[in-house]
């Protein structure tokens, strides 16, 4: 959907109709290329992607061993700690992409 208005298109018409028309150049193509800027490597994006999916599952499967298989008729400083990490790091990963998404905008 095209938030163009009629202004906006009579502008693109004259614009169109009063530009210059450049002179064929076999060198222009050449120059402009190489002024380019390289592409980017995005190998640290997929492996962002690999590890944030890895602790993804990591903590979907210990908040399921926490909820199904775990004793909780007594309860350690230990699993106190651990309950507070895994909170911690869920917590990091519910909220990043959500800031990622604000920080683009």
């Amino acid at each position: 959907m095209s938030k163009r208005d009629k202004k906006d298109i009579e502008l693109g018409k004259l614009l169109k109709q009063e530009s210059y028309d450049a002179e064929p150049n076999q060198w222009f193509t050449h120059r402009v290329l190489h002024k380019l800027p390289a592409k980017k490597d995005k190998t640290a994006l997929h492996m962002a992607w690999f590890f944030y999916i890895a602790a993804a599952l990591l903590c979907i499967g210990y908040w399921m061993w926490v909820l199904f298989f775990n004793d909780n008729t007594v309860i350690t400083v230990r699993d106190i700690l651990y309950f507070a990490i895994a909170g911690i790091v869920t917590l990091m990963l519910t909220f990043s992409p959500i800031v990622a998404l604000f920080r683009r905008e």
